[in-house]
């Protein structure tokens, strides 16, 4: 007899369950049930919904669930994770709900309403992998998405599984990783044929609107523009458009065979990126805003939408002992034209002119007006030593890490680039700021010895060379630990007039404005901070969202505050300052479960001593009697 025909499809499968569920129902089974429920109804399910995906079947704790795309699949994960991480804050740890989630896309056998086959299993046994609130995915999901989203899966190995025969690759998402994404902005899915005209019409609402706040904010209205407006610049398909050119360095492709000297490419965007932000009539963008693009093909028009660039520089080093060839060209991203283009094959020792010679001619394809000042600033004074020029790359590369062990081998190469040219300054500004990380990390016994070293540095830098904004930033970055807001202002202001597009030294700046009750010019600074860096230091956020708190910009400050805590829901400060938000906005309940938090957090909070970081009175009082009500 012929056999019954097996229908078939390929789709993405989403296998998901609840970590720790029995432990949750014995310790409280209705109110687990609750939650859970809760969490279905106000987030899972609807975000299902927007990706277009099709639950198949949930039992107590788990649910599985068919998309049409890996990518639909992903987002929906990632977005459910993030959701999970906000809507877990305040709550005990031994009460949290965190998901583990697996997604496969496979070839699978369709009997009604239900799914079968080996693309389902796999997809199980990805997620009895992953951690409470990560993601973990198959070799047939990576690699269909790695190039259409803004974030890379670890590559966990190889792993052997129940019940499937042959081993899996599997790549991974932390928990810790899939919190510290920016959010993703994603247009709701809409039956045709009306799909294309609500998303023009949302892509126009989303074009007047970024465009009307940046015209007032660059026409210094006294109304600065609201955090939404700030936030969209942090998230893909809504970066406004500054009236100067604003420019994206991408980041240097290497193209020699050793992996390891990635950091040549590296170097060279930053220097380059460093270079062209002291022209006071560009706005570049900064590090953090163009290295996630780092080793993707896209559409020129899709980068510069996406980043709100008017021009792209890209380029590749090829390097050998003998020679380094440098290739690079300048692109109008919205055109797509290519403005002008060229190669360097030089010697090693003339490295230094080739980034000079990068910089002058990228300006002057851009008709850029500069004064002979400015042009005698974009010229960086080169070391004497090219060792000495290697020898910092490789530490600023290993500082960018944020751990322990790289600082301490960052430490060793500066110190060693010292040796080499005792009168190169970039070098006292990066052992300046490997002294300054030991402190913010908690990795010196002696905090005031490492910033009164961080200082000397800073100072020597500026001896050696006055026009390098580094050092500048330093010293001001050392006077603001210091609690100096009047000499870190100083400083970081001197450091913007030579480098008007570094956030970092805006963010600072903004910090420091904050603290002497200087809150309108605090509010710029940030704000001008998250234009220039999609994905801020947290404590910006904080900075910013405190800020608007106090200039009774209550609604700004909750959604600064917010995006803040979907990315680190265990910082003390953040949970204090939106306790005292929710309490001033009359959010009791909200505001009940943050100082919980707080209390988890620290249980020796004590509301008048945060109060004493403000030296404004009235603004100590405010803030205090926020707290009061929000009950700590």
């Amino acid at each position: 007899m012929p056999r019954e025909r097996v229908e078939r499809k390929l789709a993405a499968i989403l296998a998901a369950d609840v970590a720790g569920y029995s432990r949750l129902m014995g310790a409280d089974e209705e109110g687990t049930l609750a939650r859970l429920k809760a969490h279905r109804r106000e987030l899972i399910d609807p975000k299902i919904n927007e990706h277009r995906g099709r639950i198949v079947k949930t039992t107590g704790d788990g649910i599985l669930i068919e998309f049409p795309s890996a990518v639909e699949a992903v987002r929906c994960a990632i977005e459910v994770q993030r959701g999970m991480v906000t809507r877990n804050a305040g709550v005990p740890p031994d009460k949290q709900l965190q998901f583990r989630v697996g997604i496969n896309l496979g070839d699978i056998i369709v009997e009604g309403k239900d799914i079968y086959g080996d693309g389902v299993n796999v997809a199980a046994r990805l997620e009895a992998l992953a951690e409470p609130g990560g993601i973990c995915v198959s070799r047939g999901v990576r690699d269909p998405i790695r190039d259409k989203l803004p974030f890379e899966f670890s590559d966990l190995g190889e792993r052997t599984v129940k019940n499937i025969t042959r081993p899996i690759e599997v790549f991974g998402l932390a928990a810790k990783d899939v919190a510290a994404l920016p959010e993703m902005t994603s247009a709701p899915w809409v039956s045709p044929p009306h799909r294309l005209g609500v998303v023009m019409v949302v892509v126009s609402l989303v074009v007047i609107a970024t465009a009307a706040a940046w015209w007032w904010h660059d026409r210094k209205s006294d109304s600065a523009p609201s955090v939404a407006a700030s936030a969209q610049m942090a998230h893909p398909e809504a970066r406004p458009l500054s009236e100067r050119p604003t420019i994206a360095i991408l980041p240097f492709v290497t193209l020699s065979a050793a992996a390891s000297d990635d950091y040549v490419g590296d170097g060279l965007t930053e220097d380059i990126i460093a270079a062209l932000g002291r022209f006071s009539d560009l706005s570049v963008l900064a590090r953090n805003a163009v290295f996630p693009y780092k080793g993707k093909s896209l559409r020129p028009a899709d980068i510069g939408r996406e980043l709100g660039a008017r021009y792209l520089v890209e380029g590749t080093i090829r390097r050998t002992p003998e020679r380094i060839r440098v290739s690079v060209q300048l692109t109008d991203a919205a055109k797509g034209t290519l403005l002008w283009s060229t190669q360097y094959d030089v010697e090693p020792k003339d490295v230094f002119s080739v980034q000079d010679d990068i910089t002058r001619r990228i300006t002057g394809a851009l008709a850029v007006s500069l004064t002979r000042l400015e042009q005698a600033r974009a010229a960086a004074k080169p070391p004497s030593s090219l060792e000495a020029y290697d020898l910092v790359l490789r530490g600023r590369e290993l500082t960018g890490r944020q751990s322990r062990s790289a600082n301490a081998q960052a430490r060793d190469l500066f110190q060693r680039a010292i040796d080499l040219d005792p009168a190169y300054a970039a070098a006292y500004v990066g052992l300046g700021f490997v002294n300054r990380y030991s402190v913010i990390h908690g990795w010196t016994a002696d905090p005031v010895e490492a910033l009164q070293r961080a200082e000397s540095l800073a100072t020597k830098a500026i001896s050696l060379d006055d026009s390098n904004a580094g050092a500048h930033a330093l010293l001001g970055a050392v006077y603001l630990q210091f609690g100096q807001h009047e000499r870190a202002i100083n400083e970081l202001q001197r450091a913007l007039d030579l480098n008007p597009s570094d956030a970092d030294t805006y963010g600072r700046l903004g910090s420091a404005l904050l603290f002497t009750g200087q809150i309108e010019e605090s509010i710029k600074a940030n704000e001008t901070a998250l234009h220039f860096d999609p994905n801020p230091d947290i404590d910006y956020l904080w900075n910013l969202g405190t800020a608007y708190f106090l200039a009774d910009r209550s609604a700004d400050a909750a959604r600064t505050l917010e995006w803040l805590l979907a990315r680190n829901p265990n910082h003390t400060f953040g949970q204090v300052m939106i306790a005292a938000v929710y309490a001033q906005a009359g959010r009791q309940e909200d505001a009940d479960r943050a100082a919980a938090a707080v209390r988890r957090l620290n249980p020796f909070f004590d509301r008048s001593n945060f109060g004493s970081l403000f030296r404004n009175p009235e603004y100590q009082a405010k803030i205090a009697a926020a707290l009061g009500k929000a009950g700590l």
